[in-house]
């Protein structure tokens, strides 16, 4: 075999992977119902920032459309989120820049998240949903940490519903609590991170065979 003949052989191969990788994959697209909400105490008051206006690249296995649940072992293949800092609205102006300064929105502008690896709960998994432990990379205000969602997904007819609950401190991303009114009101250091996303099917990658 010529180094000619050798090198199409290889392209040829990697080519038929990387498209036999991407027929596994069902993409879905946020519908703008999706919610994600970041939640705390202060001294004088419960608070809350929601943010509907974020982005995210999620991925299923292609079975996970056909397939009752409790049988295609990894139905996530990736997730990736980015949610703007300003993007999160706390109902109040003046808390809205308290919260962009301590996230420092402006040498850090987006919260990144990106999953890393999960286990699918069997015991509570059914023919439409599932449940999981997930590990993922979170990234706010510049500083990276590996953070454990527990989720729940509920499948219907070409879309998917996920929920889950993160709680975290401050301080673990090197976040000073916020302290306004002359230091009279002061942020607790827990918060807790909730999402509700509602996905629809948007492209099915699928291997098309050439005449």
């Amino acid at each position: 075999m010529t180094r000619t003949h050798l090198f199409v052989l290889t392209a040829a191969l990697t080519a038929s992977m990387g498209a036999q990788a991407a027929a596994q994959s069902t993409k879905m697209t946020v519908r703008p119902e999706s919610k994600v909400t970041l939640a705390g105490r202060s001294n004088v008051h419960d608070w809350a920032c929601n943010s509907s206006t974020f982005s995210a690249t999620i991925e299923l296995d292609s079975s996970y459309q056909s397939l009752p649940l409790t049988k295609v072992a990894r139905p996530i293949t990736k997730v990736a989120v980015t949610i703007p800092v300003r993007s999160l609205k706390c109902g109040k102006g003046k808390m809205d820049e308290n919260m962009y300064k301590a996230l420092k929105a402006n040498e850090f502008p987006e919260i990144l998240y990106v999953l890393d690896s999960y286990e699918i709960d069997k015991s509570l998994t059914t023919a439409d949903s599932f449940a999981a432990r997930t590990i993922g990379d979170l990234t706010v205000a510049g500083q990276t940490r590996k953070v454990e969602i527990p989720i729940t997904v509920e499948r219907n007819v070409g879309a998917m519903k996920g929920e889950g609950t993160l709680k975290l401190l401050m301080t673990d991303f090197g976040i000073k609590p916020p302290v306004a009114l002359l230091g009279t009101l002061r942020t607790k250091n827990e918060i807790e991170v909730k999402f509700h996303m509602l996905l629809d099917k948007a492209v099915v990658v699928a291997l098309t065979q050439q005449p």
